[in-house]
């Protein structure tokens, strides 16, 4: 066994650079570093403030959970021994630690406990620090420490590694007092190490089970898009068939899946502007759940022959939520067939767009599309439009919109034109307002025509029964309006967006339609804030308690500027947002972007 160095070795490598001839060859790499460190006066380690201890454990939280319950049985058996433990970060940075009560209290008197601060070139030569720099378990004891007033420890640490990616994620350390021998703290720490390693692994394995069910829910919505979904290690969770047909750039890909890991534990906002242009022609989406990533969503875009306006598309459509989802899981099967579709749903939920789209869907969709105004039919020009042949066709879609609204002669013609069409080859879609049985029941509708219109049927709910599609059906519309004319995309606020997913849209997708329309028209920004919207939308927002909500978040706003001295990228990461994201508050709330460099 090696001769354990004494403080005559280090005293005479101090004084004149003497390599004592029984140092073991990773503390005197070390030594040789923390000389250029310029620390061996130092008595403690650094110590983290309140606020970035705090920012630390909360970006580690994983690391942390992985390491809860190895702490918690450890700390029990090291309590009376005089060893302690501590869970460090990859920076160095102590973030838990258990033990032995009476050696953890001795331990703050070097910062051996929260918020110390231990790489080789904050405190020299140390385990912690050692271990970090070498990637390998370490252990340092007494005068192998390069600052004298940490020599009064001995140390073992062994690094803690994600075993899907290989990246170091902090180190396990066990510390006890000078003088007091202990054969085992390496193997302890390192099997402490490696039951930290086993529980993340395991947490892994869960998140990638929750990223193959959101593949699966995201197919329901998107239908037959390639996609991918790789999960926080950059690794495949399941990909399409199709995907590595139609993504032919593996380099790219390749890049985005390494970037992955080093993004992963900062906030879905950030991962997603990070990785927002690193493979073009793709769309990436963060997966979460509640506030940490899990994985990346990569789908292509693939554009569609058939399909004249992709916005309309019954994938599209079906992307706002899960109410969407099923009704366009059920429109995409009805597609294929030729059956007369009955389409209800009140005023502006978006009936026409959906029986497009069901066109556009079908073996029929080279086929025209006809629209038909039932309550503006008269029966003498009906009558002469049959007689001509001048509607109809052998292919393609007749709609029918309101045909509750005819008056019953004109019912009578329109049961006629059916029959033709259907005969001819063209496909019967009608749209109603009105629930079509209860007026059959009632009478005010005829039950032969009712029959021949509604082989199947397809109920959209109002706006106000699907409040968690809102928003994204806002983004889907303000796409659209961008799209259209080479327009600006507007932005809302957090205040002005609650405020729109509080109000009931009694007009639905139609009045939302013309909301847009109208703030793009009077706002000189582009940028809407809740005191932009109508007074409808503000009243709504003072019911859910939103003015409170807005000053609270005004305060903490100004708090956190000014605890970072007005550096507004500090201030964003204070706040766990994206920079961005912060700019857009301050210019709601009137804030100026002052800052200091």
């Amino acid at each position: 066994m090696a001769r354990t160095l004494g403080k005559g070795d280090w005293e005479e490598f101090m004084a004149v650079g003497r390599i004592p001839p029984d140092i073991r060859q990773d503390v005197l790499q070390s030594w040789k570093r923390s000389a250029a460190y310029r620390v061996a006066g130092l008595k403690h380690a650094p110590l983290l403030s309140e606020e970035s201890l705090f920012a630390r454990r909360t970006f580690e939280r994983r690391l942390r959970a992985g390491a809860k319950t190895a702490l918690a049985r450890a700390g029990k058996l090291l309590d009376g021994t005089e060893n302690i433990l501590l869970l460090c970060d990859r920076t160095g940075v102590v973030l838990d630690a258990v033990g032995d009560e009476a050696t953890l209290a001795r331990g703050r008197e070097n910062h051996l406990h929260l918020g110390g601060h231990w790489t080789e070139d904050a405190i020299g030569t140390n385990a912690i620090g050692t271990a970090l720099a070498a990637g390998r378990p370490m252990v340092v004891r007494e005068a192998e420490h390069f600052c004298e007033e940490i020599q009064r420890w001995n140390c073992a640490a062994t690094p803690i590694t994600d075993q899907g990616s290989g990246m170091l994620l902090g180190v396990m350390d066990i510390s006890w007092p000078s003088g007091m021998p202990q054969a085992n703290a390496v193997a302890l720490s390192a099997a402490l190490a490696l039951q930290v390693e086993s529980e993340l692994t395991r947490l892994l394995a869960r998140e990638r089970e929750a990223l193959m069910e959101q593949l699966h829910l995201r197919r329901l919505r998107r239908g037959n898009e390639p996609m991918l979904i790789v999960d926080r290690c950059g690794a495949d969770v399941l990909a399409t068939e199709d995907f590595a047909r139609f993504c032919d750039d593996d380099r790219t890909l390749t890049a985005l899946r390494a970037r992955i890991p080093e993004l992963i534990d900062q906030t879905p906002e950030a991962i997603g502007e990070a990785l927002s242009d690193c493979l073009p022609g793709t769309d990436l989406e963060v997966i979460a759940t509640g506030n940490d990533a899990i994985g990346v969503l990569i789908s292509l875009r693939r554009s569609r022959a058939h399909a004249a306006d992709a916005n309309a598309d019954l994938i599209k459509i079906g992307a706002a939520g899960v109410a969407s989802s099923v009704l366009c899981t059920q429109a995409q099967r009805l597609a294929l067939t030729n059956i007369p579709l009955l389409i209800e749903g009140d005023t502006g939920v978006g009936k026409t767009f959906l029986a497009q789209a069901i066109h556009r869907a079908s073996p029929q969709a080279e086929g025209p599309f006809e629209l038909i105004d039932c309550s503006r039919l008269m029966a003498d020009r009906l009558c002469e439009d049959l007689a001509h042949g001048r509607i109809g066709a052998t292919s393609g879609v007749l709609c029918l919109n309101g045909p509750a609204e005819a008056p019953p002669e004109v019912q009578k013609l329109l049961l006629n034109l059916v029959e033709d069409v259907s005969r001819a080859g063209m496909r019967v879609i009608a749209l109603s307002v009105r629930r079509l049985y209860g007026a059959v029941q009632r009478g005010e509708f005829r039950s032969d025509l009712y029959y021949r219109i509604a082989g199947a049927r397809l109920e959209i709910q109002p706006l106000r029964e699907r409040p968690d599609e809102i928003l994204p059906l806002l983004q889907q519309l303000v796409l659209r309006h961008a799209a259209e004319g080479n327009r600006r995309e507007l932005r809302f606020t957090s205040q002005a967006t609650a405020a729109l997913a509080a109000y009931p849209w009694p007009g639905n997708l139609l009045e939302m339609k013309n909301l847009i329309a109208t703030l793009d028209a009077l706002s000189p920004t582009g940028l809407i804030d809740e005191r932009t919207l109508p007074a409808e939308f503000r009243a709504a927002s003072k019911g859910a308690g939103g003015d409170t909500l807005r000053d609270k978040e005004r305060l903490e706003i100004l708090g956190a500027i000014e605890a970072e001295a007005g550096n507004l990228s500090r201030a964003a990461q204070r706040l766990g947002i994206a920079r961005s994201t912060l700019y857009l508050k301050l210019d709601s709330y009137g804030i100026p972007r002052s800052r200091q460099p």
